[in-house]
């Protein structure tokens, strides 16, 4: 966590992805913050599951080999 945003970082990083949006977004179609988040959530959650996969797979592997 970002020690100078403080608690309010997740909404301070939900207000940077929605400015970041609507900066490029070439498509046309409107999102809400709601739905950023919702779509963000998704693609964190499959994230969080390839990292584990990771951590997994750096185990496996003996110290010096």
């Amino acid at each position: 966590q970002d020690a100078s945003v403080g608690s309010d970082h997740g909404e301070h990083l939900l207000a940077s992805i929605k400015e970041y949006f609507d900066e490029h977004n070439t498509s046309g179609h409107f999102r809400s913050s709601d739905t950023l988040c919702q779509r963000w959530s998704t693609i964190n959650a499959e994230c969080q599951k390839w990292a584990g996969c990771l951590s997994n797979v750096a185990r496996m592997n003996p110290s010096g080999c």
